[in-house]
């Protein structure tokens, strides 16, 4: 039986609770293996030329510590984000998977069904942020096509920059120092 048909949820003992984040996580981060994905942490990142696809898979509690519910945000960063990618690796954008679909929710309860949770879960990812990050592939198409949902701050002026022909030398050495950085925060090489 799928999650979504389910009639009726068991709520998880509190001791639980981790190890099934945990294997929330690891299931959806398998199932987005194939498209380029790898987990860190929390967030499952991926490089495309010169902007990072990053999914968050949210289940921190705020000052209580831990919670038992889940949040599923999505961005897409520039690689030259130092501020969003190194310094402040927490929340990116506040951008919901309910904003591109909004019958979908955006806070699940983790009950003793996580499994099921999992798969659709991740199945709901690939039909709907994938489709939405092969929309902007580099900072070229975030330009061109004008993005709305899932840009952070700095992401616009970042992909101009990157963009822009004749930069100074010591611009593009604060380019280069800037992607250094991200890359290695990221555990990202370059081939």
């Amino acid at each position: 039986m799928a999650w979504q048909d389910l009639k009726f949820y068991k709520p998880i003992d509190k001791t639980e609770l981790s190890n099934a984040k945990k294997s929330i996580e690891n299931i959806i981060a398998e199932k987005l293996a194939p498209f380029g994905f790898k987990k860190l942490g929390r967030k499952l990142i991926r490089k495309s030329n010169d902007i990072i696809h990053i999914i968050h898979l949210d289940s921190r509690g705020s000052w209580s510590g831990s919670s038992n519910s889940m949040q599923t945000e999505f961005a897409i960063v520039s690689i030259y984000d130092t501020d969003i990618l190194v310094e402040n690796f927490e929340p990116i954008s506040s951008s919901y998977i309910q904003h591109l679909k909004p019958e979908l929710k955006n806070f699940y309860q983790i009950t003793q069904e996580f499994n099921l949770f999992s798969e659709y879960l991740g199945q709901k990812i690939v039909e709907i942020i994938l489709p939405y990050f092969d929309r902007y592939m580099s900072s070229k198409d975030v330009l061109e096509k004008n993005i709305q949902i899932g840009k952070t701050k700095n992401l616009n002026q970042l992909c101009i920059l990157s963009n822009t022909k004749n930069l100074t030398e010591e611009i593009e050495q604060d380019l280069n120092t800037r992607k250094s950085m991200v890359l290695k925060k990221l555990k990202i090489t370059e081939h």
